[in-house]
């Protein structure tokens, strides 16, 4: 699939790699242009946040995956790095390094072209966060897990409404 031939939405079987393809094109050409304004939050968003900030990840992924689905191209992906770092965080809580690794590497890679300031989340601090969660597990050896669970909870930081 070239990235000429992006889609809106994936047909069966072809998520990830049209995933790929949409996040190849966001990382190269920055999400201006292809989204002129950004979507209002809808009100699954603001409960999933709710429950992120909670550290209730697993309900967070089920809220989100109900407005993931059915989205199109490129938000899909967003609500998609949000899911990512909610399960990226519950893989932590239960000290699974390995699902960790992966889910907080895919959700930083998968939020990071999207603005700083994102449908009413600082974005930029979330990847930031997630970063250093990711600096403790890739060490070899890595952190202590005391160590790591006596970091303040990675937040979502909502913006203040202008």
């Amino acid at each position: 699939m070239t990235d000429l031939e992006l889609s809106a939405y994936p047909t069966k079987g072809k998520r990830r790699e049209l995933d790929r393809a949409w996040l190849r094109t966001l990382h190269r050409e920055g999400l201006a242009g292809i989204i002129d304004v950004a979507p209002v939050a809808p009100d699954e968003l603001n409960q999933a946040i709710e429950q992120f900030n909670l550290g209730q990840y697993w309900q967070c992924h089920e809220t989100l995956e109900t407005i993931w689905l059915p989205e199109r191209y490129p938000l899909r992906l967003f609500y998609h790095g949000l899911i990512k770092a909610a399960v990226g965080l519950l893989h932590l809580q239960r000290r699974n390094r390995h699902g960790a690794l992966v889910k907080l590497s895919d959700a930083q890679y998968t939020l990071s072209p999207f603005p700083s300031q994102y449908m009413g989340i600082d974005t930029a601090n979330l990847v930031k966060e997630i970063g250093h969660r990711l600096e403790l597990v890739k060490v070899e050896p890595p952190a202590e897990w005391e160590a790591i669970e006596k970091l303040l909870a990675v937040r979502i930081q909502r913006l203040e409404q202008r």
